[in-house]
């Protein structure tokens, strides 16, 4: 495969998966590559990174080249970083907590469960957050200045996508099988019975902690944040924006060594107690109530989808109405529950069987959407199905356009970065 082919089968497939900017604390032997700024790149990173590609990616082993390409590309970003530090850039808290909770949400989609999240990071949600923060600031702060440089948007004429078309057709990937997609998502509501079954267990441990027993044994026994609940419900030092409103608004309320009432967030009922402050950090520990899930509530949702269905094809209701008045998903259901077009790779499995089950034009039966704790339930309608093909101007023009775009961003984004090399401290070992 030809050298230019095979940086770009890389440049596809990094913006198909995004790669992760986490960093780890440097071990006893692990190599500096690279010293950029007051940064470093050290080779136990470079290896996650392409352990990661691999995985993403289904390989079992990874060509040189595309290991150099990804130690570049991680390069490249410090740089980015180390001007945006020079140049002043700043990241508003609230902007850096909805992009953590984003984050956090798109782990949680990917791995089936919060539960799974902490499983795999053996820490509790919030430790979690407090991992990823100083990572996430520096690439905020270096796609600010990206979008400060780029400002104006970047167009392709049509002449330079058939160009592009030409020159790499025969790198750019199969378009998978995809399915034309509408939905009807209703959430799965925590019940009055569900809250009032947790808050009534949380007060029984409120009434224990009050007559004396120790907050970290009953935390141990009780709380269903079972990482933090291990270590007697310690949440550590924390500043404010890590915790949701509620849980937040509570801690700070409280002196040193006080405990909260019961307080209600979308996680469950949290009994909490303050046990130090340093400047502006509170170290805290708490015990989580999970709300229970009866099965009455997800009946109520699945039974009020499944009638939906029935006055959909009995055409009582037309399915763009029935969207536009039922479903909860606020960013398509004012355009009939649209959903565009999604790769088999996007969907589960029992999604993915359900759809290859219907034909065109016929509706679902109700599927769950995740295993979070704010899964819903959803009708999914076949608009159309495409098998995998070849790409092809005719058929894939925005997607060929979309390509060419990025390629072109990318060029000039390496242009951008040698200039950058000027002004930035930049010693590479690798």
């Amino acid at each position: 495969m030809k050298l230019q082919h095979l940086r770009f089968l890389f440049f596809i497939l990094t913006a198909l998966f995004a790669l992760t900017s986490e960093s780890y604390s440097q071990k006893e032997g692990d190599r500096i590559l690279a010293v950029v700024g007051y940064d470093i790149i050290l080779e136990s990173d470079l290896q996650y990174q392409v352990q990661l590609y691999a995985r993403q990616n289904q390989l079992t082993q990874i060509n040189p080249v595309i290991a150099q390409q990804i130690f570049q590309q991680m390069l490249t970003e410090k740089i980015i970083y180390a001007r945006a530090e020079q140049d002043s850039i700043t990241i508003k808290e609230d902007e850096i907590g909805k992009e953590l909770d984003y984050r956090i949400k798109s782990m949680v989609d990917q791995l089936g469960s919060e539960k799974r999240l902490e499983e795999v990071y053996g820490m509790s949600i919030g430790k979690i957050k407090l991992t990823l923060k100083d990572d996430l600031v520096k690439k905020m702060k270096s796609d600010k200045l990206k979008r400060n440089k780029f400002q104006g948007g970047l167009r392709v004429s049509d002449k330079e996508i058939e160009n592009f078309y030409n020159k790499y057709r025969d790198s750019i990937p199969p378009v998978s099988e995809e399915f034309e997609l509408a939905h009807i998502f209703m959430y799965r509501k925590v019940s009055e019975a569900e809250k009032k079954a947790a808050r009534e267990k949380a007060q029984i441990i409120l009434d224990s902690i009050k007559s004396g027993i120790d907050f970290s044994e009953l935390a141990k026994r009780n709380s269903d944040d079972t990482q933090s609940g291990m270590n007697g419900g310690d949440l550590g030092y924390s500043k404010k924006g890590v915790f949701v409103k509620e849980f937040e608004e509570a801690l700070y309320s409280l002196n040193i060594g006080e405990v909260s009432g019961i307080v209600e967030t979308e996680f469950g009922c949290h009994i909490i107690k303050l046990n130090d402050k340093k400047g502006e950090q509170l170290k805290s520990q708490h015990i989580l109530v999970a709300f229970p899930k009866f099965e009455s509530s997800d009946m109520e949702t699945i039974t009020f989808l499944k009638e939906l269905k029935l006055k959909i094809e009995s055409e009582s209701i037309t399915w763009d109405d029935a969207a536009k008045q039922y479903s909860q998903d606020l960013t398509t259901n004012q355009k009939g529950g649209y959903m565009g077009f999604v790769m088999l790779e996007r969907l589960d499995s029992l999604t993915l069987e359900a759809l290859k089950s219907l034909d065109t034009g016929k509706i679902s039966n109700p599927l769950k959407t995740s295993e979070d704790r704010n899964y819903g339930y959803e009708i999914l309608k076949v608009m159309k199905k495409i098998p995998s093909h070849t790409a092809t101007l005719e058929q894939d023009y925005e997607r060929i356009k979309k390509l060419a775009t990025m390629f072109k961003e990318n060029e000039l984004m390496e242009k951008w970065v040698e200039e950058l090399k000027k002004t930035v401290y930049v010693d590479v070992k690798y």
